[in-house]
């Protein structure tokens, strides 16, 4: 039924108040001060020159970013320590924010994440994965009068391989309820897609992430293909930081995601001409050059308290939607047919009216009719083309 309600719904808030979450991983923050958990590169006033002049322009960097986000929790990856986590929040001038949450042990000096918050936290708990250094935290907050819970994760990176964020994947799904209206966000290291070597395989296959058909969805399949990553690791172009919700955020209850807002905080000085981020960067011998921002880019998503008013989608026919703006998606196409699949995409066809579909989620087979939600368009080498959409149903 929750499904149904976004397939053939759009939600219109009427008094309903928003809440911004994000995540960004802002590359390894660490302050002057020498705690004996340093990285090399991070030893302050040595020969990385990771001195006062290189600290201020990071976090000045970072500041930038996260009073620009603006969102109302934020959780950010790789700080160093409390200290570290105040000076940015102190950078923030008048966007800085009232509560701080942290997780970091005494006498236990490594980057992990901390969380900015304009709510008090009303419960938080640390889960220890055993054999790793970092924990999984779960803070509940109350939203306008409704819990929700947020799950904050730094899974490990690619070359630890699969047996460790599959650890995570284990001990996060041991600690899932599904009663719980929940969000887990933060840096999973874990593409969208699985790769044949099993990158991406703990998402899919322990957890059960995914579309609209899956226990947990991911909002990464709110936006089109060409946007999805938020990383580049040799040159190839990853969605490893992540959001995802709980279906009882769609159950027309209490806290619920605000459909269509989720997104990727690309502004042009965080990205270079390939758009990959603009890091944090360093010479080969590990030196600080005092430019850039992180390796990483954040990500965002509106969540939403009651009440709303229900609009039925409007159905259009192919001629129609060639010629509509992004802003009126979605809508429905009817029995459109498969006329050719291939590795690049999908052609449909109603009457004699055809549009491509841009590499879809889903899977067509040519000659079968559907019904789907067109989500997003736009023009490929002049010719429109649909670049976001589901499968309703099959008709038969």
């Amino acid at each position: 039924m929750r499904y149904l309600i976004l397939v053939f719904l759009v939600f219109t808030s009427l008094l309903a108040k928003d809440f911004k979450i994000a995540t960004y991983n802002v590359q390894n923050l660490f302050d002057l001060n020498v705690d004996g958990g340093e990285y090399k590169e991070y030893i302050p006033n040595t020969k990385s020159k990771w001195n006062k002049k290189n600290f201020n322009i990071k976090l000045a960097n970072i500041a930038k970013v996260v009073k620009e986000l603006n969102a109302d929790i934020i959780a950010l990856e790789e700080i160093e320590n409390l200290n570290v986590a105040r000076e940015l929040n102190k950078a923030l001038g008048d966007k800085s924010y009232p509560y701080i949450y942290t997780f970091f042990k005494k006498n236990k000096h490594r980057v992990d994440s901390i969380v900015f918050s304009r709510y008090p936290v009303a419960n938080k708990y640390s889960v220890k994965v055993n054999g790793y250094s970092r924990a999984i935290h779960v803070m509940k907050f109350y939203l306008d009068g409704n819990k929700i819970t947020l799950i904050v994760n730094h899974w490990p990176a690619f070359k630890h391989g699969h047996k460790a964020r599959a650890a995570y994947a284990n001990k996060l799904k041991s600690i899932l309820n599904k009663k719980d209206e929940f969000v887990i966000l933060g840096d999973l290291n874990t593409p969208l897609r699985a790769h044949k070597d099993g990158w991406g395989k703990s998402l899919r296959d322990i957890l059960n992430v995914g579309n609209f058909g899956k226990p947990l969805y991911d909002l990464w399949y709110e936006v089109p293909k060409d946007l999805r990553y938020t990383h580049v690791y040799g040159r190839v172009k990853s969605a490893i930081d992540h959001i995802i919700v709980s279906k009882n955020l769609f159950d027309d209850k209490g806290v619920e995601y605000k459909p269509k807002s989720f997104g990727i905080f690309r502004e042009k000085y965080l990205i270079d001409k390939y758009g990959y981020p603009k890091r944090w960067k360093l010479t080969k011998k590990k030196v600080h050059v005092g430019v850039g921002f992180s390796d990483h880019l954040p990500i965002f998503a509106v969540l939403q308290t009651k009440p709303y008013s229900k609009t039925k989608l409007k159905t259009v026919s192919i001629s129609y939607l060639k010629n509509m703006f992004n802003d009126l998606m979605p809508v429905i196409l009817k029995n459109v047919e498969a006329i050719r699949v291939d590795k690049y995409g999908v052609t449909i066809a109603s009457n004699k009216d055809r549009i491509d579909i841009y590499l879809p989620d889903d899977k067509f087979e040519k000659g079968k009719k559907y019904d789907i939600l067109v989500q997003n368009i736009g023009l490929y080498r002049r010719k429109m083309e649909i670049k976001l959409c589901r499968i309703i149903k099959e008709v038969k």
